[in-house]
């Protein structure tokens, strides 16, 4: 699990979402092209980038027991909850303060109690307060976390097929998982297709470079040469009928970037944080209306989410995935007695 380039994919995957945001969230779709236009690719990369690392840190034991599902879901909790919970409250106060004059009390309690448990699709905003812009969620960026939660919830389910059948589970789950996004595209409703189980197969394929990660050897200069294919096809995903194996190529170039490419261990990881900070801070500046859409305010948009997101792992993340280590740790001791 160590050495390899997952933590600046991570972030570079994150700042391509804030790109792509810069244009999408304030409505500017039509010009969401070049490296504005890879949003939806980089949230795809997130989920093959999920399935390598998180059941990774699942399958590190030969069996399975309550004792490791207990560990795993601790540390899972406090590895991404306790800096989303801080986004929601702060994101909800700055609302709260912005219309003071608008918003209702059970408004705000339905938004807080349906975004606290990722059910953020059941109130993106508080009470239809944002109706006027052209996107009304507070934070557009959290459809993505109930889809990750889903995952956490299937890993032990997965961990047992896979030890069980072996690549045929994988193969199966893809497939399953690629006619139901194929049907939900025929039939028109796309947003259900980018939903789970659409996107588990996304998912499997990171789980399949992290078992098979050690089968497939190459030179610098072929994976280079691999690695530039697969983004140049990637970059045409919307052109070309790819739907069947998207996650296949997706999956190539994220296990070339990652586990084939020289090493980059940057010192902070950060991604999350740049993750869910950049789209309500974009909201602030269309109610405020402060955003411009230049290379001069998306600067400064990009320098206040690094700090922001430094601040956040410093001071949240860190903390808080000790204190779930910790807490794992107890938990597996006082089992392992009783």
């Amino acid at each position: 699990m160590h050495h390899n380039n997952y933590t600046i994919i991570r972030l570079i995957l994150a700042t391509l979402v804030v790109f792509g945001h810069f244009k999408v969230v304030p409505g500017l779709e039509l010009e969401a092209t070049g490296i504005y236009g890879y949003a939806d690719f980089a949230v795809d990369a997130f989920f093959v980038v999920s399935g390598y690392l998180v059941y990774g840190s699942f399958a590190n034991s030969p069996e399975i027991t309550t004792q490791k599902i207990g560990s795993f879901y601790i540390k899972r909790f406090f590895r991404i909850y306790p800096l989303y919970a801080a986004i929601i409250l702060a994101q909800t106060i700055f609302m709260v303060w912005f219309f003071a004059d608008s918003v209702r009390f059970a408004d705000v309690i339905k938004y807080l109690g349906s975004n606290l448990i990722f059910a953020n699709f059941i109130s993106p905003d508080i009470g239809g307060v944002l109706s006027g812009l052209s996107n009304n969620a507070i934070n557009p960026s959290l459809w993505t976390l109930k889809i990750e939660v889903m995952f956490y919830l299937a890993v032990p389910f997965l961990w047992w097929l896979i030890n069980r059948y072996g690549f045929k589970a994988l193969l199966t789950i893809y497939i399953l998982s690629t006619i139901f996004a194929m049907l939900s595209l025929h039939y028109g409703a796309e947003t259900l297709s980018k939903q789970f189980p659409g996107q588990l197969r996304l998912f499997v394929v990171g789980i399949a470079i992290y078992l098979y990660r050690d089968k497939f050897n190459m030179n610098f200069t072929m994976a280079f040469i691999l690695a530039f294919m697969m983004f140049a096809i990637c970059s045409f995903r919307s052109a070309l009928p790819l739907i069947p194996i998207y996650p296949l190529l997706v999956g190539t170039l994220v296990f070339i970037c990652a586990l084939r490419l020289p090493v980059m261990e940057p010192k902070y990881d950060i991604s999350y944080g740049v993750y869910l900070i950049h789209a309500p801070l974009i909201q602030a500046a269309l109610l405020i209306g402060i955003y411009e859409n230049n290379l001069v305010f998306l600067s400064l948009l990009l320098i206040a989410v690094f700090a922001a997101a430094f601040a956040a792992e410093k001071f949240i993340e860190i903390p808080m995935v000790r204190y779930g280590k910790k807490l794992s740790g107890i938990f597996s001791r006082k089992f392992a007695r009783s």
